[in-house]
């Protein structure tokens, strides 16, 4: 008991003293996200059909959650340190409510055999950030760690146009002119079959399946400035950088590059961005396959070019009716097998209007379509269709408020595919078309829970 006590004596004394050095009192600061329902469609199951070309609403067969934590732990003068974690946690197997993070199912979500259904854990943010360091400009911060870094998404079809999230360093916010000036370094490792490993990475080699696999890391430059320009309105000029290093060498040959720019307008009732983004060599892959910029390809990419523009925003028609949306066109040309040009296109529209009804409570409609067809010479060797329709009743504290959350949805979807391979030649535009027995078509409905805080 004596021990114990002495032990309860030091942290308390502890506890105390760290925040009286820096004249401080910490600030602790929590917050979450979450997502879950009960759902049945095809096959007594919801299928979550590419949610992020067709829209997630009625579409998300998952229990997902964040849960951040984060504390402002010491002050400085001027100068505030703060560290921030984040814990995610997904589940797409709703067998039982107790799910064990490393359970094996006979017959997983899908129903093919041997599946592996597992309760996945993530440690998604763990970093620290000072801010008011540099004397010559307050608002301008460092941070180190594991970080969401400056993601850029696009809600109604939960993508991310931007992310490059991970460990890395960076400068946030610098003054620089009339505007703000973002510098970071994130690297990734992931595993590659870029090139023949059989005599390399002799002990680092490991097999998955009867592929070769070495481990490769990923370095990314990103640098962002943010001005403002007339009322409401901002620009944002990015260009992104990525060069694999393989053997403890920097391989400049297969790097990647992403220029963009954006225009965000506010207006009344709303708001309206457009981005443009041009995916150059390991970068143009991601700009025609609807890519967040965490993955890009390997190989020889150094003709590869991609393109996209997107126009998205919130729209108030009325006070009690108003829309979001998401257009966008993405094209692009890249190599195959080192010989003929595959050509991609890309188009997509999503639009999720609602109706107050009462002041919790809203009708929320939510369409959306994408074709993309692959050309490799002169035959379209595939083409991908998709398209959602879904109708909800939603219950939240401000139904008048686009993003009010909570909110409970009861909603039924209808969903429509052709994933069908065609081979034809293409002759003064006409196209021979052979479908496959890829057509789908499901309806499902469910409860879901939606909500940040």
């Amino acid at each position: 008991m004596k021990k114990v006590n002495l032990l309860a004596a030091a942290v308390l004394a502890a506890a105390f003293a760290m925040p009286a050095q820096a004249d401080y009192t910490p600030n602790v600061n929590f917050n979450g996200y979450f997502r879950s329902g009960v759902f049945h469609g095809e096959g007594g199951r919801l299928t979550g059909f590419e949610k992020n070309k067709v829209g997630r609403l009625g579409n998300e067969a998952d229990t997902y959650g964040e849960i951040g934590l984060g504390a402002d732990i010491a002050k400085v003068d001027d100068t505030v340190w703060s560290v921030y974690t984040m814990l995610a946690v997904s589940d797409r197997e709703f067998s039982n409510s107790w799910q064990e993070a490393d359970r094996t199912s006979d017959a997983g979500v899908y129903g093919n055999s041997g599946d592996t259904m597992r309760a996945q854990i993530a440690f998604r943010q763990y970093k620290l950030n000072v801010k008011g360091l540099l004397d010559w400009d307050k608002d301008a911060s460092i941070w180190v760690g594991k970080n969401y870094y400056k993601r850029e998404d696009i809600h109604i079809t939960d993508w991310y146009y931007y992310d490059i999230s991970g460990n890395g360093a960076g400068v946030e916010d610098l003054s620089v002119g009339s505007g703000k000036l973002s510098v970071a370094w994130l690297a990734k490792t992931d595993a590659t079959t870029y090139k023949d490993v059989t005599t390399s990475y002799k002990d680092d080699k490991i097999k998955l399946g009867s592929e070769p696999v070495a481990y490769r890391q990923a370095q990314k430059f990103d640098v962002r400035y943010n001005v403002g320009l007339w009322d409401g309105a901002n620009l944002q000029i990015s260009n992104l950088y990525l060069v694999p290093e393989e053997e403890n060498a920097l391989v400049h040959s297969n790097n990647g590059n992403v220029f963009g720019l954006e225009l965000t307008q506010g207006f009344n009732g709303g708001w309206n961005k457009t981005v443009f983004q041009w995916g150059h060599a390991a970068y143009a892959g991601a700009m025609m396959w609807n890519g967040d910029l965490s993955w890009y390809d390997g190989g020889d990419t150094q003709n590869n070019n991609g393109f996209r523009i997107i126009n998205t925003g919130d729209t108030t028609i009325t006070d009690s009716f108003k829309i979001q949306h998401v257009a966008q066109y993405a094209w692009g040309t890249k190599k195959v097998d080192g010989q003929d040009d595959e050509k991609v296109k890309f188009a997509q529209l999503v639009v999720r209007p609602f109706l107050q009804l009462t002041k919790m409570t809203r009708l929320i409609w939510e369409a959306g379509a994408y074709v993309q067809t692959q050309k490799k010479g002169n035959y379209v060797n595939n083409v991908n269709r998709g398209q959602k329709l879904t109708m909800a009743y939603g219950i939240t504290p401000d139904a008048s408020n686009v993003w009010s959350r909570p909110e409970i949805r009861f909603f039924v979807s209808y969903i429509h595919a052709n994933n069908a391979d065609i081979n034809g030649k293409i002759e003064n535009e006409n196209v021979t078309r052979k479908y496959g027995e890829k057509d789908c078509n499901n309806v499902q409905f469910g409860a879901q829970v939606e909500a940040w805080f």
